[in-house]
């Protein structure tokens, strides 16, 4: 089977490595013309680590990742802990895989060193999809250059702005949420050694909140920062910023959040608009199919949009492994293992932008205050509420 992948980001390259260790043979086409994957931080889940070991990953991961403590939620202004969840050998030996901050460079050079290793000149660069077009033999993508290509099976793995959505089910970009990210890294040495706990950090505060956590063994801070905002005057889906623009968005929070602010580099402070789409009825139509956020784009309030990505292509693999001749019927059982765990996702991050961002003192108490106690009195049941997500291993189904 030649299998046609739009997208040679994380999603993508995870789908073209699965797919490699079944035999498959893939032709992967990126719109850019250099493969450079931009962005900040990644949290890897157990149930994500899981995948990425059974591709054969766990020892290139291992060189680049920086391994949590714990996850911490606390109130932004004062820093107080409302909760913590116990990671590093605890979420290891509870779930069997451990607990990954990865930047999302680092992820990418990792997987596209992995696919070109197994299958030598199998990416192509430049090739923005113009058309899909499908029969009942094969599938052909059209590029806006004139060029196209042919294959037995397309997947769409080309995020958020998906082409391939767009063709198929005539579904453009997805709606503003009403809340936009901050994004930026710091390298650990411009900030006094110790000031950064060795955690997931959630800082909580009305309407807004922060994440922070290392990257690169402890080398580099990763800060993000959500903020509600009515409208999105800017052009384009990223807008840059300034020190001074996210200082204000951020007034008055703790010290630990403003030293990582100002640490950072001018032209380096940008925020990125916050999108959703509601779920799609389907993913398939015929020989072609989505992965990732091209069919679940999913708020980052989980930290699971990649990993889901990483499960979706494993299962697609599989399933196209067990039918190879019967594709539509691959893709049917594809969609149908996928799409209840991965609506589950979405609206578990809906629900935690909710929790991060009680706009009331009442909201906050009735909200925070149990949090607080469960923790004391039953340090173990945060865990219990996230075994669904990290116990499952996909590699295993």
């Amino acid at each position: 089977m030649r299998v046609l992948i739009a997208g040679a980001g994380i999603g993508g390259l995870a789908a073209a490595l699965t797919l490699l260790r079944h035999g498959f043979e893939v032709s992967i086409h990126e719109h850019a013309r250099t493969l450079s994957e931009v962005g900040a931080g990644l949290q890897i889940g157990p149930n994500g680590a899981k995948v990425l070991h059974a591709l054969g990953l766990s020892d290139a991961l291992a060189a680049v990742a920086f391994h949590p403590e714990s996850a911490e939620m606390r109130v932004g202004t004062s820093g107080r802990v409302i909760f913590s969840l116990p990671l590093g050998e605890t979420a290891r030996r509870r779930y069997g895989a451990p607990y990954y901050h990865l930047h999302r460079a680092d992820l990418h050079t990792v997987l596209l060193q992995a696919v070109e290793s197994r299958a030598p000149g199998c990416i192509h660069l430049g090739h923005e999809v113009r058309e899909v077009r499908q029969d009942a033999q094969g599938v052909e993508l059209g590029f806006t250059d004139g060029s196209s290509d042919r294959g037995d099976l397309l997947i769409g793995a080309d995020g958020v702005h998906s082409v391939v959505r767009r063709e198929l089910f005539n579904i453009a970009d997805g709606e503003y949420t009403g809340m936009s990210a901050w994004r930026m890294t710091v390298p650990a040495s411009r900030l006094p050694k110790g000031l950064v706990p060795p955690k997931a950090m959630v800082w909580v505060g009305p309407g807004k909140h922060v994440v922070t956590y290392y990257l690169r063994g402890g080398e580099l801070v990763n800060l993000v920062g959500v903020v509600e905002e009515a409208d999105w005057p800017y052009d384009g889906w990223t807008s840059l910023g300034s020190k001074a623009d996210i200082l204000k968005d951020f007034a008055g929070w703790h010290p630990i959040i403003q030293r990582i602010m100002e640490a950072g580099d001018d032209g380096e402070y940008y925020k990125w608009a916050l999108r959703g789409l509601p779920p799609l009825d389907h993913w398939s139509q015929g020989r072609a199919t989505l992965l990732g956020d091209a069919c679940h784009p999913m708020l980052p309030f989980m930290a699971q949009g990649a990993v889901m990505a990483i499960e979706d292509a494993w299962v697609l693999a599989e399933q196209l492994a067990r039918s190879p001749a019967d594709i539509p019927a691959a893709l049917s059982r594809y969609e149908a293992l996928r799409k209840p765990r991965t609506t589950r996702v979405q609206s578990a991050s809906r629900r935690n932008g909710k929790l991060y961002h009680q706009h009331s003192t009442a909201g906050q108490a009735v909200l925070y205050s149990p949090l607080w106690m469960v923790s004391r009195v039953a340090p173990d049941f945060f865990a219990g509420q996230l075994d669904w997500l990290y116990g499952e291993d996909v590699t295993r189904c």
